[in-house]
């Protein structure tokens, strides 16, 4: 071998058997070591996520329960808000809003007739007493927003809806106080956002305008029930509370509380021109 001895050559030979057989198991060991340790590591790993899998499984009947009942609570939380705000259910509400009221104050009013050992005044600063009404001149509905409010796909999630409309009516104190209450316990979620109201203080009438956000979930075939452009509420009588209201033509029950009414500016107007007679008398 180009001037080697044969010692040498037998030695270099005997070194390149070795490199060939021994490199390639050398490099083969290393890569089994390496892989050993990822093995070991995802061993780790596993065996923790084993023992928090066998603890979940004592509590196994625990977690079905609670998962089946935060699903029951999200159900009726859901139920619990229409499918959508419409138009029709916005009118619904301001017609009950009225009618409502106009109950109230003649159930007020005629327990104050019935009752005769009651010394409430029949009428006061604030209009007549516990008077209820609210006179509804003038309304707005406005646009809704959809914002999504689940993981699932814009089709199939569900939606939440928010609407701004506003409302523009007459009242007294109590027919105030009433209203506000009315729009936070009405049926479909709402609350009055912002109020703007001026008081006269010659008649206690207080002209108010509000806005209203309204709230709706839609989605994975939530449906809004129908709802009908007239409810069945003629047999109240109560169609209407005033010539130029937003409802219609006055009602037999409207004629009469106005009427009482009148009868409260007159008896304001009489002890005004009596205090005026009475100074002249001492001049």
């Amino acid at each position: 071998m180009l001037g080697l001895s044969d010692r040498d050559s037998k030695i270099i030979l005997l070194l390149l058997i070795v490199a060939v057989v021994v490199l390639p198991y050398i490099l083969y060991t290393k890569n089994l070591r390496e892989d050993t340790e990822v093995i070991k590591g995802e061993n780790v790993n596993l065996q923790a996520r084993l023992d928090e899998l066998q603890e979940m499984n004592k509590n196994r009947d625990f977690y079905i329960a609670e998962t089946e009942r935060m699903k029951k609570e999200r159900d009726e939380l859901i139920a619990s808000f229409p499918a959508e705000v419409s138009q029709e259910n916005y009118t619904m509400f301001l017609q009950y809003l009225e009618y409502n009221s106009l109950v109230k104050a003649a159930e007020n009013m005629l327990a104050l007739e019935e009752d005769e050992d009651d010394e409430t005044p029949r009428f006061g600063y604030n209009g007549i007493e516990d008077n209820t009404t609210v006179f509804i001149g003038s309304v707005g509905f406005g646009e809704n927003d959809y914002i999504a409010i689940s993981d699932e796909s814009e089709v199939d999630g569900l939606v939440g809806v928010i609407n701004d409309s506003t409302i523009v009516f007459k009242c007294f104190y109590d027919g105030f106080r009433y209203a506000l209450d009315y729009i936070l316990d009405y049926q479909d979620p709402m609350i009055y956002k912002t109020i703007e109201a001026e008081y006269d203080p010659d008649t206690g009438e207080i002209e108010c305008s509000m806005l209203i956000e309204q709230y709706a979930i839609s989605g994975q075939g939530r449906k809004l029930d129908p709802v009908p452009a007239w409810p069945d509420i003629d047999e109240l009588e109560l169609r209407g509370l005033d010539p130029e209201n937003l409802f219609g033509p006055l009602s037999p029950d409207g004629l009469y509380l106005h009427q009482l009414f009148e009868r409260y500016l007159e008896d304001l107007d009489e002890e005004e021109e009596e205090d005026q007679d009475g100074f002249g008398d001492i001049e």
